[in-house]
């Protein structure tokens, strides 16, 4: 026999499948059998210089000191086992494994691990297969074409302490589709879950690329108790596990407070062995993952105050693990991808109905769908039903605990039920006997976080609880209270705790964001603590102060066209801090301080298509203001003028007119010439709405005159600009033409683009009167779109009239049609209807178009009119019958 050769061989180790059965079933033709196999194998080991080391049985092991011929003796052999006519028309299949090392000569054999893995190897496959080892692999993939090779992954093998990647060669031509590898597939105890996980497909791309493409080793996945981090990571393990297999472990660490806990548990986790009685659980745990490569999921370790320690300690000593964290905190540590996770995307408030087409591939909405369906298998969605649960998602902030908690009720409730008793349930328990008790409820599940934060940080938690969701830093410091700290400082402990996030503002300041579910969890709190009342003074004082702003941005000056994105950002604080001042068991002080926050709120109800909204929390105003017997103040006088004004937007002019007498004549008592200037304005155009011109001239010219006399000129604008519709009641149109130019030279010179718009609307309206439509035309299609850009509703159905009635004028009767109701459709939905003299001067071209035209046509265009947008039908107005702009 020649001497063995040494250095990097390729083991070759093979055996037929099923022997024993063969053997039986050919009986004394099975050494026929068996020859010819042998002699088909050696065949194919010399032509390629392969030497024979042992043959036991039906085996070979055979070393190459060339992995290429190595694998064409191992094609050749099974190709000649293939084309060999085999007794009794029997099949013998043998399975093939190589693997490439550097295995130790003894005596006159080969020893060392190499040679284990390479019989390993052999044992993975099945008849008719070739498995070779990556090491094999690296060395003939160059030469061997790429369809010829499969990559079937990492494996574990028996008695191999790490896997290994295996590659099947395969022959053109043999046989190709084989079973599963018969290994101890990988290390792996993750939790199983009954139900897909839904909505995280892209946040689940982004933590297998941190830690597969960027070689990131610590990823920390943060957020709110109930967003489903663990069950996140738990995807994100078993996604890097089928990619590139490898020993994966979870760790759950809800029980552990303290390092050594957390050792241990890792320890027990990954299988580490007792070792001796002086080994602590670090110790043992270090020992047994230091040369190993793994992923761990260490799952919540929010409450272990070491925790950061023992990571720390882990990638540093264990270099080839990588760890998956989940926490409502961050770990602070140098190489951290942090990952912050959100609640699952709610579908978007819209003004039209939600349809089930909308909705029914939102994440947070199939949540709460499938989970229903696990205790209800009849529910469904339905148009009935889906505007209910899209309002349970959105009031569930979208988290995914929250919406299987509600879904559970399903069994006994609809969504309608469910929603209206969602804050009564939102502290009960749900009997799930596979959660921890920490996430039986809500409360629970919060309260977790909430108790391991400083008592300071809770104080500023339960004082945030009065802002609706989003919330700036000045409010912060105004609300809260900071000590002269930076506020972004004052809430950064909560930020790490995941009960705060920190986003973008429309201006790109921070906002601090915080969930509802966590906002009624922290009230609840701060009344406990009897700071409700403290707190709400604070912040309707920062209310008052935001609206204040507001009003005046809007009554002056440039400002006014970017004001309004951000008062609605806080509208839903303004009317907590409403309900609060002016509840009926208020003190004189908190409601005399809504009084405050009344006056500004009345720009916003007017002139944005609020009315109705307006109206009612004027009417509350009004009723407290009569039963308290308050005297004269100049809050009293406001308080009248905004329910006077909203009630003859509304056509209500008994109710108008009285409360406007009433602030006219306190206004008069307490000397104040300016409000007195305002209310004389207002009961002014109450005077025209009831019919009496004269009387409504003589108080608006009164207006002017103060105004004048006291040098303010906002006000003496508002008179000129309601003068002019008082010589349009007249029917002198020429005047009302002047009067509308002074009017708006009046406002250009202050820069107020809505008294502009108003005034220009009201100019096209006297020059269709005085000049004829091409004029009102011109002046139109000049002035619209930026008037309507404004915002103030009312306003833009005034200029959607102007183009019905221009093009009723011009004979278009269908387009006027249409044009009147869109107008008629806006006024209906935003509570606002036509005056009887504004009606009357429609009239005057409308009716007749009206008259003249087909009446089936008219209604036809008509109900098509009210099915336009504002901005559709000031398009519809603007565009000639030939399709080109309207240009007379």
């Amino acid at each position: 026999m020649s001497p063995l050769p040494r250095g990097t061989l390729t083991l070759f180790f093979s055996d037929i499948e099923g022997s024993t059965s063969l053997l039986t079933g050919l009986g004394p033709r099975w050494a026929e059998a068996l020859s010819a196999h042998r002699a088909i194998l050696r065949e194919a080991f010399g032509k390629h210089d392969g030497q024979e080391v042992g043959t036991e049985g039906d085996s070979f092991f055979v070393v190459f000191t060339s992995a290429t011929e190595a694998v064409a003796a191992a094609v050749d052999a099974q190709r000649g086992l293939a084309e060999h006519d085999w007794p009794e028309g029997r099949t013998l299949r043998v399975r093939i494994g190589l693997h490439t090392g550097e295995p130790e000569v003894h005596e006159d054999d080969y020893i060392g691990i190499d040679i284990h893995r390479a019989a390993r190897i052999m044992a993975t496959a099945h008849g008719g297969q070739i498995v070779v080892s990556q090491a094999t692999h690296a060395l003939v993939s160059e030469t061997l074409p790429a369809e010829l090779v499969l990559d079937l992954g990492w494996h574990r093998l028996k008695d191999l302490a790490e896997p290994e990647h295996l590659f099947e060669i395969v022959p053109p031509g043999l046989a190709q589709a084989h079973p599963p590898l018969r290994t101890l597939g990988m290390a792996a105890n993750l939790p199983m879950y009954p139900t897909e996980l839904l909505g995280r497909d892209a946040e689940l791309r982004d933590i297998t690329a941190a830690i597969q493409v960027e070689g990131a080793r610590l990823v920390t996945l943060t957020g709110p108790g109930g967003t489903g981090k663990t069950r996140l990571a738990v995807a994100a393990a078993k996604a890097l596990q089928d990619r590139a297999p490898g020993d994966v472990f979870f760790v759950p660490l809800q029980s552990a407070d303290r390092a050594a806990v957390m050792w241990a548990s890792i320890g027990e986790a990954v299988g580490a062995p007792m070792g001796t009685a002086e080994e602590t659980p670090a110790q043992r745990t270090l020992a047994f993952l230091r040369d190993r490569g793994a992923v761990l999921v260490l799952d919540n370790l929010e409450q272990i105050p070491e925790a950061a320690d023992v990571v720390a300690t882990l990638l540093q000593v264990a270099p080839r693990v990588t760890v998956l964290v989940t926490s409502r905190r961050p770990l602070h540590l140098f190489g951290e991808r942090q990952y912050p996770l959100s609640p699952l995307a709610v579908p978007r408030r819209a003004r039209r109905s939600l349809t089930l087409e909308d909705v029914e591939r939102n994440p947070a909405v199939r949540l709460f769908v499938e989970r229903a369906r696990m205790v209800r298998p009849s529910f469904a969605l339905t148009p009935d039903t889906v505007a209910d649960v899209v309002e349970l998602c959105r009031r569930l902030d979208g988290l995914p605990l929250a919406i299987e908690l509600a879904a559970a009720r399903s069994r006994l409730l609809g969504p309608r039920g469910i929603l209206a008793r969602l804050d009564r349930w939102f502290g009960e328990a749900v009997l799930e006997g596979d959660r921890p008790e920490r996430q039986r409820t809500l409360t629970a599940t919060i309260s977790w976080s909430y108790d391991m934060l400083t008592e300071a940080d809770r104080r500023v938690l339960r004082q945030l609880s009065v802002f609706s969701s989003r919330v700036g830093l000045d409010a912060v410091e105004a609300v809260v209270g900071v000590g002269g700290r930076d506020p972004l400082d004052v809430v950064a402990d909560l930020v790490d705790a995941s009960l705060l996030e920190i986003r973008d503002g429309p201006d790109g300041e921070p906002v601090v964001y915080l969930l509802e579910t966590i906002g009624r969890f922290a009230l609840d709190r701060l009344e406990e603590h009897g700071e409700v009342d403290a707190t709400r003074q604070r912040h309707a004082e920062w209310c008052i102060r935001i609206a204040r702003d507001f009003s005046a941005a809007l009554n002056a000056g440039p400002r006014q066209l970017g004001a309004l994105d951000r008062f609605e950002a806080v509208i839903e604080d303004l009317r907590a801090a409403l309900d609060w001042m002016l509840s009926p068991a208020a003190p004189r002080e908190r409601f005399e301080l809504g009084l405050e926050l009344l006056e500004p709120m009345d720009t916003y109800w007017y002139r944005f298509g609020y009315v109705l909204e307006g109206r009612g929390w004027s009417d509350r105003a009004m009723a407290l203001l009569d039963k308290g017997h308050h005297g004269d103040s100049p809050q009293i006088v406001d308080a009248l003028h905004g329910h006077g004004v909203l009630a003859l937007q509304q056509n209500d002019l008994a109710a108008g007119t009285q409360a406007l007498e009433r602030a006219l004549a306190m206004a008069h008592r307490l000397g104040d010439v300016s409000r007195e200037a305002r209310e004389s304005n207002s009961l002014g155009i109450g005077r025209r709405e009831q019919g009496d011109v004269e009387a409504a001239g003589e108080l608006i010219e009164r207006s002017i005159e103060l105004a004048r006399r006291i040098g303010d000129d906002q006000r003496e604008a508002t008179g000129l600009s309601n003068i002019v519709t008082i010589h349009m009641d007249r029917g002198d149109y020429t005047a009302a033409t002047q009067a509308a130019l002074r009017a708006i030279a009046a406002d250009e010179a202050r820069r107020d683009a809505w008294g502009v718009a108003i005034n220009q609307t009201n100019l096209a309206t006297a020059l269709l009167h005085s000049e004829g439509p091409e004029p009102a035309l011109r002046k139109l299609l000049d002035t619209a779109h930026s008037t309507i850009a404004l915002g103030d509703v009312e306003l833009s159905i005034c200029v959607v009239e102007n183009f019905a009635s221009v093009w009723a004028a011009l004979g278009d009767t269908q387009r006027a049609a249409a044009l009147l109701g869109a107008a008629d459709h806006q006024r209906q939905a935003a509570g606002i209807p036509r005056t009887a003299p504004d009606e009357a001067i429609l009239d005057r071209f409308v009716s007749p178009a009206r008259s003249e035209a087909d009446n089936d046509e008219w209604n036809r265009a008509y109900a098509a009119g009210r099915n336009l947008t504002i901005e559709a039908a000031v398009a519809q107005g603007s565009i000639a019958p030939d399709g080109e702009e309207a240009v007379p």
